[in-house]
């Protein structure tokens, strides 16, 4: 029987999305959105995932023997031969096992890739990878932190544990004034995340290198600093609030040294981005960044745009990797089936 369909999971630290998607055709058919159950502990994560792929399926009264697989995007780092995520900066458990109580419950063949690197893979295979015909691209994610993947010369890479392209913890001060969620100081989402903005925010108003008035839309908004969000940071910014502008070019000013060393590491033609900070404020954020590489960047400045696939990257990265994993175990198989008829 032909697999007509897929099941795509974008796990991240702030919402879990499960997606139904028609195969041949790479389309979304429906698609359910939640936010992620951090703070009840890593089991409720994993039950959260399978629920959801239990409730997709059961909505659309799909057949388990009309779907090729499940693929998942989650953050990083992964522990791929446990299948799981191991001590990840914004989920900060242990380990949180995903593909083996899939695999448990439903019997399908599981993927499992860090979040940053599906990404990649989907924005080369349905993405600006496809629309522009290039093999060296770069996917970058701003979101609850910031991640990357790297497509080379039409492979990506991975590492040797699959956790290659944790560019969110590059070193942009080294002096280290803030501290990341893995524990180290300086790091690029440490200042620049949406965990990071809100420490970097008083950190700025503390040493007094932005003045934030008690008059200030950002101050008034945040009952004085207290409630700080980067969503809140851009509403202000866009609102014309003088310190919250001020602000926005710093950490512009922190994005382009962070995609400048990217820039120069792998020398890509075309650098994506994804994750809510620059979707939904890509002025704010591409605009003022791109003008300032050049103070970072040895290597020729690529292409840089917005992700054509918006939100959904990681989708449609899990996606493709089910499909190319599923395209190299028959390719092995009928290797395999040759070297048994050979041997006979």
């Amino acid at each position: 029987m032909v697999k007509k369909y897929a099941i795509a999971i974008d796990l991240g630290a702030t919402n879990l999305r499960v997606a139904l998607v028609d195969v041949e055709g790479g389309k979304i058919l429906h698609k359910i959105s939640e936010r992620t159950k951090i703070s009840e502990g890593a089991e409720a994560i994993t039950n959260q995932v399978v629920e959801n792929v239990r409730k997709i399926l059961r909505c659309n009264r799909i057949d388990l023997t009309k779907v090729l697989g499940i693929g998942i995007g989650a953050p990083g780092p992964l522990d791929l031969k446990m299948g799981g995520i191991k001590r990840a900066v914004n989920i900060p458990y242990e380990f949180v096992p995903l593909t083996e109580p899939l695999k448990e419950e439903f019997r399908l063949p599981t993927i499992l890739l860090n979040d940053a690197n599906a990404a990649a893979l989907g924005e080369w295979v349905f993405g600006a990878g496809d629309i522009m015909k290039t093999d060296y691209l770069t996917f970058i994610t701003i979101s609850t932190g910031i991640g990357g993947g790297i497509i080379d010369g039409g492979r990506l890479i991975t590492g040797v544990n699959g956790n290659a392209g944790e560019i969110g913890c590059m070193v942009v001060d080294y002096r280290g004034k803030l501290r990341c969620g893995c524990g180290r100081y300086g790091h690029w989402q440490a200042y620049s995340s949406g965990a990071g903005i809100p420490n970097y925010i008083r950190y700025l108003a503390e040493i007094g290198e932005v003045k934030i008035g008690k008059d200030s839309m950002l101050y008034r908004r945040s009952s004085g600093l207290k409630n700080l969000s980067a969503k809140l940071l851009y509403e202000c910014a866009k609102g014309g609030d003088k310190a919250s502008l001020e602000i926005v070019e710093k950490i512009a000013e922190i994005n382009a040294a962070g995609v400048g060393q990217v820039i120069n590491a792998y020398n890509p033609e075309v650098i994506t981005f994804g994750g809510p900070i620059v979707l939904r404020n890509v002025e704010l954020t591409l605009g003022k960044m791109i003008p300032k590489l050049n103070n970072y960047a040895v290597n020729r400045i690529p292409k840089v745009i917005p992700s054509p696939l918006g939100e959904d990257v990681v989708i449609y990265g899990a996606l493709a990797a089910l499909i190319i994993s599923q395209q190299e175990e028959r390719v092995s198989r009928k290797i395999r089936n040759t070297k048994v008829m050979a041997l006979k």
